[in-house]
């Protein structure tokens, strides 16, 4: 009789080299995902404050004392920011904040450790969620597939803006939360606390940004495309008495996690969601077509960004690249052509019961990317932080293609002269590695996706170095142009910043904050003259309210010149309009106190400490008008 010889694993030893290093990282697959997670970000912990972590985090008045935590639940996200930035409400994020602030103060590398943390915590729940799917989908394949899902999504580049910037962490908990919310919904038929503490775990998720709202219909697509992994019997539907009590369940537990957004609303007290109409990317009266025309295009450009992050970029880069179409151009067919075909193959896949869970990745990607496509306005046209959890499905997807490279396990006879002593059983499942050519392909794109986070990471290590990168993307930007100006003139390079604030004004002459910089650059070298044109002529552009800002710099310079009297007369035309500005009440207790006015400056000092009782040199000035005799100052 002919018995097929028992198999064998290979001998490590002799395997090529991609297979083994793809064998001892799913040896320990938590550590391998984390530590992917971690390295790649190292170099961002020492990174100064970027672009909205000022206002998010750093110099927001909330965060700076725990007893503000009851206030943090009244007030809206971006308390301490412009209109712009107004309207979210995200107080656990600001909590969180608080709690950094508490432990260490401004202290930048602590906020960037729990960052760190964090997307290493979301990247061992991408790891747990792909696993418990694999499982129920692909059994012979699940170990690799969650591995290989779980490196994608701690290498990827589009997670850079979420996690080298302090004010990414929105994206970070939202996701941490949604996942993990996720997780415990799919074990609702393991034990009775699992959905109540889906729902409160989904409840921090929605007060730490709105889009974690969507985990009910995340939960519905694992639950028709990856029944077994949500509890369920059978997949929900109509035709069978297990579909029907299948689909009762999905409801039941979506239902359940809905209930999520009522302490959301609770906190909003009626505030629209929309953001405001300053806010808005599209103005007010941007014609529906000129949106979806726009929009879409932006749709297949997420998906380059998850495919192929070749290029890279902040939300102004992006902006030069894309425009707002009023018609369609080539861009715009290649773009939408390839998102209607990823979506029409997922939604065949599904219908034909073909390659769940990659469906099921297509599929959450979408979804995840409706609350960025302006059917709400938002204040962006795209970035990539917006990616952190629609990348989740990308990573699954992708993962489950490599892992099909190679086959799965097998169960194979095995032969034996004499029973057992053991009891073995006769069929015993053999483990089969990915081939070499899989393995180093695997192991490729996950080193290419490194580097190039750690690349990208780079353009974020100070607000020069991004508004650098941004200017190599987006030579034109107003914005961009004005800002990287700014960085200039704080390093007192002023010939390089009133270049890039003449290119400002050549693209856009009415735009005041950059006459306001000019000005800043021509008196930083001497050109006084200009300055003062440079402050009067954004006083004549800016809104009234925002034009305290030009007269407060035109005070200054006047002060700076001995033209006393011409700057107690400005100064007091800004306080008129910014009566709450508490650097304009120390203007005028500066000039008064150079008047010799000791009584008036007393008052206007004491009101900028009203305003504002961290302002050490009000308090200083104030301490000078106690003195017996204040003499006018030359």
């Amino acid at each position: 009789m002919n018995v097929a010889p028992r198999p064998s694993s290979p001998d490590p030893s002799v395997s090529p080299w991609p297979v083994r290093v793809l064998d001892a990282l799913g040896a320990r697959p938590r550590l391998a995902v984390a530590l992917a997670a971690i390295v790649p970000f190292l170099g961002t912990l020492g990174d100064p404050p970027v672009l909205d972590d000022g206002w998010a985090a750093l110099d927001n008045p909330l965060v700076h004392s725990l007893s503000n935590v009851g206030r943090i639940f009244r007030e809206l996200y971006g308390y301490a920011g412009a209109a712009s930035v107004r309207g979210p409400y995200r107080p656990l994020t600001t909590i969180s904040y608080a709690l950094d602030y508490a432990v260490h103060g401004r202290w930048t590398p602590g906020y960037h450790v729990v960052n760190v943390a964090l997307h290493a915590a979301a990247s061992l729940l991408v790891l747990a969620l792909a696993r418990r799917l694999a499982r129920a989908a692909m059994p012979d394949r699940a170990d690799r597939l969650a591995l290989v899902a779980g490196l994608l999504f701690a290498v990827h580049p589009a997670h850079v803006e979420a996690v080298a910037t302090i004010f990414g962490r929105t994206e970070l908990l939202a996701a941490c939360f949604a996942v993990g919310s996720l997780l415990l919904a799919l074990r609702w038929r393991e034990a009775r606390w699992t959905l109540p503490a889906a729902v409160a775990v989904l409840v921090l998720g929605v007060l730490s940004k709105e889009f974690a709202v969507l985990t009910p219909v995340l939960f519905a697509l694992c639950a028709v495309t990856a029944p077994a992994a949500a509890g369920l019997a059978a997949r929900p539907g109509f035709r069978t008495e297990a579909g029907r009590r299948a689909l009762r369940g999905t409801v039941l537990v979506a239902a359940a996690l809905s209930l999520a957004v009522i302490p959301y609303f609770l906190g909003r007290r009626g505030v629209p969601l929309t953001v405001a109409p300053v806010a808005r990317w599209f103005p007010e009266g941007t014609s529906a077509a000129h949106i979806a025309l726009t929009m879409s295009r932006v749709m297949g450009e997420y998906l380059r960004i998850l495919l192929f992050p070749s290029f890279l970029g902040g939300d102004f880069a992006y902006a030069a690249r894309i425009g707002t179409l009023t018609e369609p151009n080539p861009g715009f067919w290649v773009a939408t052509i390839a998102w209607v075909v990823a979506l029409a193959g997922a939604v065949t896949l599904v219908v034909r019961r073909r390659a769940p869970l990659v469906a099921l990745g297509l599929l959450w990607t979408f979804v995840a990317l409706l609350p960025v496509m302006h059917f709400i306005p938002v204040g962006v046209l795209l970035a990539e932080r917006l990616l952190y959890l629609p990348s989740v499905g990308f990573c699954i997807a992708a993962a489950t293609l490599l892992a099909r490279l190679g086959p799965g396990a097998v169960t194979a006879p095995v032969a034996r002269r004499a029973p057992d002593p053991a009891g073995e059983d006769p069929m015993e499942a053999v483990r089969v590695r990915l081939p070499p050519v899989a393995a180093g392909l695997v192991l490729a794109i996950a080193a290419l996706l490194a580097t190039r986070t750690v690349v990208r990471a780079l353009d974020w290590r100070s607000n020069l170095a991004l508004w650098e990168s941004e200017l190599s993307k987006a030579p034109r930007d107003v914005v961009v142009n004005n800002n990287l100006a700014v960085e200039y003139t704080a390093r007192r390079d002023y010939a390089r910043a009133v270049e890039r604030l003449k290119v400002a004004l050549a693209v856009h002459p009415s735009y005041w904050r950059a006459y306001v910089n000019l000005g800043l650059a021509y008196q930083g070298l001497g050109a006084r003259d200009q300055a003062q044109a440079s402050y009067l002529t954004a006083m004549q552009l800016a809104p009234e309210p925002e034009s305290t800002g030009p007269r407060y710099f035109l005070a200054l310079l006047l002060r700076d010149e001995g033209r006393l009297d011409a700057a107690l007369a400005v100064v007091r035309d800004a306080r008129r309009l910014g009566p709450e500005e508490g650097r304009l009440a120390r203007l005028e207790g500066d000039v008064l106190l150079r008047l010799g006015e000791a009584a008036g400056a007393r008052a206007a000092l004491e009101r900028a400490l009203a305003l504002d009782p961290a302002d050490g040199e009000a308090r200083a000035l104030l301490a000078r008008t106690s003195r017996p005799a204040a003499a006018a100052t030359p």
